[in-house]
């Protein structure tokens, strides 16, 4: 008997979790739901109000009723109660010939303002908690990266530990080479190392550190920029060589890109190949390797989707199909500006070295011949990837800055743009700009003025999300584009990095501050309208004084 009611409530306490995991979906769904209900009310009661006809009164009416219905039972108590007193002042008039007063109908739009309010609440303050999670600080999410430092001159080895640490780098200097292995951490990005402080036998030692050739890039400075010293730096396994006296901003660069490459998303690779067989066998051997992998089979149905939603890093074409060819294929894909740096490989059982020529004529990159040995086709995959991804770099990247420039930030913009249409969710678009950066120029120098822009770069990389993207639109002018956000979480997030710059400014030449101007997504928006209405706003920040940041009307004229 005990037996029997320890199943028996066991079994009710399942069904109890099982009910509460429904439960918060299904009040989850509804908040979801909330934006298009606000909207649909607010359409409903305009209807009303410029045209108070019985039909429109009903329309409206049966609005009501579905939220006073609803809303308390998914958690929205206040919401429900407000509708609920809107049904009951409402119900009189319902399919009915008796209409509402005068007096009335203004009772039923007063509490009908309080039922929007109050909607509208409960959508900023659901956006606001998504986005609270979200906007956590990249700085605070990962560990902040370790940098060695060998540099026998105390002086600029100090420099150069202010300069970095004021960057959010982790900095240790050493003076020796035997030091290096013993200061190296787990999350070590890269070491900086002086050549001119080092023999020939140490070169030679240190390019044979398996870990560190493994996995941690190597950046060499040196007084002597000449062939001899780059050459024995690349021997050494050094990736990047900076002249001195250093350039602390090109060697921020070097940093970032170096461990850039090493933190980026996995290979990806597309097969187009019309023998599945063979697709399955090249995407075995990428997969084994870590690569992510698509394979079509049927070009003239996958291959567009595939290109857009996979966005390959390289395709590999097979050169013979029935539907087309590989040299047609590649004639399609080198029609689109996007794919214009996508590397493309030839794979086929051609043997002459004229047909093969004629095919590369169409843009490939490279030819394999069937049957294609795995070491070859990794060795030629990864060298084209990464190249390509280099000279994509090269295209869509500001030099100085790192981010993205203005033509590849537009080009983003739009199709988040697209995105946002397509799922229905917001989209802020932030211009900001450097206060006063002219004078920084004239009074503290360029090489000053481009360490601050770097700096900033820096600190909005990690400051906001992963998928934010930042653009520098010009000078000192930079894009921020905030998905699937609301304005006043973008606020939030600049808020973030203004308390992020005054905390580490102490080890800059000089403090410096932004404004910004915020905009969100209208129906009439496009890439161009939006920008010009974050402008704007950042203009009236300007002439607020500075250092401030705007939320835009939707009124680009105003």
């Amino acid at each position: 008997m005990h037996q029997y009611f320890y199943v028996l409530s066991r079994t009710a306490y399942r069904y109890q979790l099982e009910f509460r995991v429904q439960d918060k979906e299904l009040r989850k769904q509804y908040s979801l739901q909330i934006p298009s209900s606000l909207a649909d009310l607010k359409k409903a009661a305009q209807q009303w109000i410029d045209d108070p006809k019985q039909e429109y009164f009903d329309e409206f009416f049966t609005k009501i009723l579905n939220i006073s219905g609803s809303a308390a039972m998914f958690g929205h108590i206040e919401i429900g109660n407000i509708a609920k007193l809107m049904q009951n002042e409402m119900s009189p008039f319902y399919h009915s010939d008796k209409h509402p007063t005068e007096a009335e109908i203004q009772h039923i739009i007063g509490i009908n303002q309080q039922l929007l309010n109050m909607m509208q609440q409960a959508v900023s303050a659901q956006k606001t908690e998504i986005r609270e999670i979200q906007f956590k600080s990249k700085i605070i999410d990962k560990e902040v990266m370790h940098i060695i430092v060998l540099e026998n001159d105390p002086v600029l080895a100090k420099d150069i530990k202010q300069k970095l640490s004021s960057t959010s780098f982790n900095i240790s200097t050493i003076s020796d080479i035997s030091q290096i292995t013993l200061s190296v951490q787990e999350n070590t990005g890269c070491i900086i190392v002086s050549i001119d402080s080092l023999t020939e036998e140490e070169l030679t030692a240190l390019g044979k550190i398996e870990k560190i050739r493994a996995s941690i890039p190597l950046i060499f400075t040196s007084e002597n920029s000449s062939i001899n010293a780059r050459l024995k730096a690349v021997q050494a396994g050094g990736q990047a060589f900076i002249s001195k006296p250093l350039d602390y901003t090109q060697l921020l660069h070097s940093i970032d890109s170096l461990t850039e490459r090493q933190q980026q998303q996995k290979y990806r690779v597309l097969i187009v190949d019309d023998q599945k067989s063979l697709s399955d066998y090249y995407a075995s051997i990428l997969k084994t390797s870590d690569f992510e992998v698509l394979s079509v089979n049927n070009p003239e149905h996958d291959l567009m989707p595939a290109l857009t939603e996979f966005e390959p890093d390289l395709i590999l074409l097979d050169l013979y199909m029935p539907y087309c060819n590989g040299q047609e294929l590649a004639g399609i894909i080198r029609q689109m500006d996007n794919l214009l740096s996508i590397p493309l490989i030839f794979l086929s059982a051609e043997a002459s070295s004229d047909l093969q020529l004629r095919a590369m004529s169409t843009g490939a990159d490279a030819f394999l011949t069937k049957p294609v040995s795995p070491d070859d086709l990794l060795l030629t995959v990864q060298s084209r990837i990464k190249r390509g991804r280099a000279v994509h770099d090269l295209v869509t990247k500001d030099p100085l800055s790192g981010l993205l420039n203005r033509r590849e930030s537009i080009r983003r913009l739009e199709g988040e743009i697209s995105r946002s249409r397509r799922n229905n969710t917001p989209l802020s678009v932030a211009m900001v700009d450097l206060d006063h950066f002219k004078k920084i120029n004239d009074t503290l120098g360029h090489s000053v003025g481009d360490w601050i822009l770097k700096f900033f770069s820096r600190s909005m990389q990690l400051i906001f999300r992963e998928c934010d993207i930042i653009g520098r639109h010009g000078g000192e002018e930079f894009i921020i584009i905030f998905p699937d956000t609301l304005p006043e979480a973008a606020q939030m997030a600049c808020k973030r990095l203004k308390k992020y710059i005054v905390d580490s400014t102490h080890d800059l030449p000089t403090s410096f501050t932004y404004s910004g101007g915020i905009a969100l997504l209208n129906n009439q928006d496009d890439s161009k309208t939006i920008l010009d209405r974050a402008d704007i706003a950042l203009y009236k920040a300007k002439e607020k004084g500075r250092n401030k940041v705007i939320t835009a009307t939707d009124n680009p004229t105003h």
